[in-house]
């Protein structure tokens, strides 16, 4: 019987066990020989399979705010900088960064790697839609899952980038597992466990409050290392001597701890990372209580608040919705929706409003809004429009967007030459009418026609789709319920809508203007 956690799947049946202590074992005696690694005696390493959660740490003492529960040097961490790639591969300076981690990983994992005790408890079944079936991925039609997943976009960049590098380099991948599965895995282990590390040398001062001598920073948690995809037996974690603890903490004065993720755009300050420990924690947004920091030389994961004895200790990915935890993780919580949104393809709303104006008119307005975007830093063009249960329906951007492409061309030439400013000045209340409101009523309504089934279908199924019994399914429907609920309770607010003057407006008209030009 197959146990299902945090993204991936793995073998319960108990003739596995024996492999699965042996290498839970192996992992920790190699990760306790690298010099400088300090583990507390505070937390142990348990089997949480029968909680369907693979490995997890647990505080065998009380643990305090603050308490340091492991340090990892930077040089044990798994990235492109520490493998030596670059002198076999010098060419993987050259790729996106996360293309270059990818190959990085693929060439590493091997029998003679340096980081093998740690890739042989890393998961090697996934649970994510990048890994389902044809027929479960169209129980995700409808959600934006589909449409963000990147299969197809993944698979060119292997065909096109990766593979020639693996032929280039026969010396390195000739006996290594190079398969397009092989990179779909490695990316997805990226995908979950890796986090963002400020690179060396990089740390600017000015970015927050403290003395010139703090040089602590909380780690970059992405895609953030939440609920372990792991496996490990009820393995104990002894520090080298009681004195551990205090050694651990002694430098609690420098610790800085940033508050907002840094912009992991920037390859040139960040690089990705595998820190073994790290993903031994499984993850809950409401009941984190260990964040990651680093220093010029360690990355240390300290308690954030109390844990009593006997708890257990989490990270987590962030508050995203199951939609996102799906496509990135492979697991949704069930139940838990309040930070679910749905994304509305921008496209949609474009076709819905602007299919009286011809492509060249379109295209006037498109480049207006565009430059709107790029001046006033407005969020008309992005792909998606977010609607979410907590916001006010439709997002002032999206109607300002609708509110452009609906203006005759007479209305649109004024607003073009009074500039930019004009749009900003325009309110929300002023952006309200009975054309927005029968405008997005029908864009709701064709958002969700896209979905395979309806409410109350979903509503029964779940009823009759217990996880151990379809896991895939489930969580799709649980993704999918959800939003469509979003989409009705928005459909709900925007009818209810208080518009002053319910009289068509002027603007609107599609009568032609006498000069007839945009």
């Amino acid at each position: 019987m197959a146990q299902y956690y945090r993204g991936y799947l793995e073998d319960s049946d108990m003739t596995v066990d024996t492999e699965f202590d042996i290498q839970s074992d192996a992992f920790m005696d190699w990760l306790r020989a690298h010099s400088g690694v300090r583990i507390s005696s505070k937390i142990s390493l348990r089997d949480l399979r029968a909680q369907q959660q693979g490995r997890g740490v647990i505080a065998s003492a009380d643990i305090n705010e603050g308490d340091v529960l492991f340090s990892i040097p930077r040089s044990v961490t798994l990235s492109i900088e520490n493998s030596g790639i670059t002198e076999k591969i010098p060419e993987i300076v050259e790729l996106d960064h996360w293309i270059g981690m990818i190959v990085t990983m693929m060439a590493e994992n091997k029998p003679d790697s340096r980081w093998k005790p740690y890739f042989d408890v890393l998961p090697k079944k996934f649970t994510t839609p990048m890994f389902w079936s044809k027929s479960d991925l169209e129980e995700l039609n409808g959600t934006t899952v589909l449409t963000q997943l990147g299969k197809d976009d993944a698979e060119a960049t292997y065909k096109d980038v990766v593979l020639p590098i693996v032929k280039k380099h026969r010396d390195v991948f000739g006996k290594i597992d190079h398969s397009i599965d092989a990179y779909h895995r490695m990316g997805s282990l990226i995908l979950s466990y890796s986090f963002d590390i400020e690179r060396e040398g990089q740390s600017d001062e000015n970015e927050w409050d403290g003395d010139e001598n703090e040089e602590e920073k909380l780690v970059e948690e992405l895609p953030a290392v939440e609920e372990s995809d792991s496996d490990d037996e009820g393995v104990s974690v002894e520090a080298e001597n009681e004195d551990e603890n205090d050694a651990l903490n002694g430098n609690d004065e420098d610790v800085i701890e940033v508050e907002e993720e840094e912009d992991n755009d920037d390859d040139q300050k960040f690089l990705k990372a595998m820190v073994p420990m790290a993903d031994m924690l499984n993850g809950d947004s409401d009941l984190c209580n260990a964040k990651l920091f680093y220093s010029k030389e360690n990355l240390e994961m300290r308690a954030t608040k109390f844990i009593p004895e006997g708890s257990q200790i989490y990270n987590t990915y962030g508050d995203l919705p199951n939609a996102d935890l799906l496509r990135r993780y492979g697991y949704v919580r069930y139940g838990k929706t309040k930070n679910d949104v749905v994304e509305v393809e921008t496209q949609l709303v474009i076709d819905s409003t602007a299919h009286r104006l011809s492509e060249t008119h379109l295209k006037k307005r498109i480049d207006f809004m565009i430059e709107v975007d790029q001046e006033e830093d407005e969020e008309l063009l992005d792909d998606y429009i977010q609607v979410s249960i907590s916001s006010s329906a439709i997002p002032t951007s999206a109607l300002l967007l609708t509110y452009i492409l609906m203006l005759n061309p007479t209305a649109f030439r004024n607003l073009r030459k009074q500039g930019h400013d004009a749009v900003q000045s325009i309110t929300r209340k002023e952006l309200k009418s009975e054309e927005q409101r029968e405008l997005w009523t029908a864009i709701i309504k064709k958002k969700l026609a896209q979905y395979k089934t309806d409410i109350v279908t979903d509503e029964n199924l779940i009823l009759e789709t217990p996880p151990n019994r379809n896991l895939n399914l489930r969580n799709a429907i649980e993704v999918r319920l959800s939003e469509k609920r979003i989409l009705e309770a928005a459909v709900k607010k925007v009818r209810e809508w208080k518009i002053k003057d319910k009289k068509r407006r002027k603007e609107f008209s599609t009568r032609p203007s006498k000069r007839g030009k945009n």
